[in-house]
């Protein structure tokens, strides 16, 4: 599964994912910033899986496992604004 997301300043777009069990999902994350000191950070909470730094105008991809059905946060990985904390979104995996 192929998630495409994008960063800028206050949150991710899309707010919500929903994948199934068991697949392969493929997060391509886009930093629409325009200043360069403002990159962004991009972890799954509890994937085994690294954390991306997205710097502006930058696609990175990060792969994980859904083996586990819940509710999984997303968040910026990196101190972006002083609204850094709103960046956050979840994925629900049924």
């Amino acid at each position: 599964v192929h998630v495409r997301l994008t960063a800028i300043r206050t949150h991710f777009k899309p707010d919500f994912v929903e994948v199934n069990q068991g697949d392969t999902v493929h997060f391509h994350v886009t930093n629409l910033e325009q200043d360069f000191d403002y990159p962004h950070g991009f972890a799954v909470y509890g994937a085994n899986a690294p954390n991306l730094l997205i710097m502006p105008g930058q696609t990175k991809t990060m792969t994980w496992e859904a083996t586990e059905k819940g509710v999984y946060p997303f968040y910026c990985t990196d101190f972006c604004s002083a609204l850094h904390q709103e960046m956050q979104n979840y994925i629900r995996v049924r």
